[in-house]
């Protein structure tokens, strides 16, 4: 299942849809809710740890599609056939894209 973990970051996760609301929080950090069950706990702690990894450098967000994989991923699951055939995309188009991804990692800290 596909997870939004902020307006430009996406993730693929086993995570129950009743739990997604913690691993946002976690991956934002905020703090976890003493009320919360097992599961939402680890689901917050996920989140937490998916983003001290990208922090550290271990987890990117692809550019491609926006997803959070490890950083040995980084772009090799796009077939190199389908790198030919994609139109480039203009600098001028980029640059929205990447600054709202600096400014969601520096908002969230």
């Amino acid at each position: 299942m596909v997870v939004d973990l902020t307006d430009n970051v996406l993730v693929s996760t086993p995570i129950a849809s009743a739990h997604h609301a913690a691993l946002r929080s976690g991956f934002s950090g905020y703090p976890a809710n003493p009320r919360w069950n097992a599961a939402k706990f680890k689901a917050w702690k996920t989140g937490r740890q998916w983003r001290e990894a990208l922090v550290r450098g271990e987890m990117i967000v692809r550019s491609t599609d926006s997803m959070l994989v490890p950083a040995t991923q980084r772009e090799e699951s796009s077939q190199p056939e389908d790198r030919l055939t994609e139109p480039p995309i203009s600098p001028r188009l980029r640059f929205p894209m990447r600054a709202k991804q600096v400014l969601g990692v520096f908002h969230a800290v």
